[in-house]
């Protein structure tokens, strides 16, 4: 192929990211079960701005699924599309489940961290040495709270010192002033406003563990799901492509509409940032992989990185093919 042809298709590629579909006059749109995450999320912008109705898409918002639930939402496909931590779905995959990864999500940054490790205002935890013998509140096991933190702790020679305690987000702040827990493993926005209200102080975030690696937050779907609506999963992708990296450059309005979306008092928004153009690498997934194997929750040698996930409904991914 020639060249000015490859780079002409690249070039509509990428142009496609920003011009509307076109449509078939009266066409219904394509509805697409989403679950009403907790955390912030790129969907909420999308949909508020008309995005996915631009692509012939519409979300059909279930409620709100307990962190715990969705992935095996998804699995069983009451859920089409969602995101969660990658050791969920690869724990999942480990029992049969037919997911894969889609667009790469969230990540940690020093300035936006997936999650803070919050302690009362006045309280004497100082470090993570401090953490010793402590209860540490997570919003389920499993996941990133419970696995980053284990980590974290194993290496400051403190494996299994500290006492989990399951709750919601939501529920953190209030049970760290009343003294139910002594470290809560928050998210945004939770975490935003627990530290603009100085009800609560940062002992660290995240990104302490390998510059925030594990960080990623992916969306991710069934596999039947791709096999039977392709296009419909392209669209999408395009779609949260579009939306994050328009979070990446205006968090400020990002976290208002979100606040909004949710009912949350915008004086607190807050956001993440994405990974630039949504595209999945195979670090942050291998780095789950040779952790859950460590800790026997994997299979040696069972999962792939390149397995986990593809890139190829990501209009940016196609446009440098």
């Amino acid at each position: 192929m020639k060249l000015s042809t490859l780079l002409s298709a690249a070039g509509l590629a990428l142009a496609s990211l920003s011009a509307p579909a076109l449509h078939a006059a009266g066409a219904n749109p394509f509805p697409i079960k989403y679950a009403n995450v907790q955390w912030f999320d790129p969907v909420y912008i999308a949909d508020e701005k008309g995005w996915f109705e631009e692509e012939g898409l519409k979300i059909d918002w279930v409620g709100e699924v307990p962190a715990a639930q969705l992935v095996p939402s998804v699995a069983s496909r009451k859920v089409d599309i969602t995101n969660r931590m990658t050791p969920l779905v690869l724990t999942a995959r480990q029992g049969g489940a037919k997911l894969t990864l889609i667009a790469a999500g969230a990540q940690t940054t020093p300035e936006r961290p997936h999650m803070q490790y919050l302690v009362k205002a006045g309280s004497p935890i100082q470090s993570i040495a401090d953490f010793k013998g402590k209860k540490v509140g997570i919003n389920s096991f499993g996941a990133c709270s419970e696995y980053v933190l284990k980590e974290y702790l194993k290496r400051n020679g403190l494996d299994g010192s500290v006492e989990f305690v399951v709750l919601p987000d939501p529920n953190m702040e209030q049970a760290l002033t009343q003294g139910l827990i002594d470290v809560g493993v928050l998210h945004s926005p939770f975490y935003e406003k627990a530290l603009i209200t100085r009800t609560a102080t940062a002992v660290f975030s995240d990104y302490a563990v390998d510059d925030g690696e594990p960080g990623m937050l992916p969306y991710f779907t069934h596999d039947d799901f791709i096999k039977e609506n392709p296009e419909v999963v392209r669209k999408f992708v395009k779609v949260l492509v579009r939306a994050s990296n328009w979070v990446n450059q205006n968090h400020e309005e990002a976290g208002q509409i979100f606040a909004k979306r949710r009912g949350l008092d915008p004086q607190y928004a807050g956001s993440w940032s994405y990974y630039e153009n949504g595209l999945i690498a195979d670090g942050p997934v291998q780095w789950w992989i040779d952790y859950l194997e460590g800790i026997g929750q994997l299979k040696p040698g069972t999962q792939k990185a390149a397995d986990v996930y593809t890139n190829r409904f990501n209009p940016y991914y196609v446009a440098k093919q």
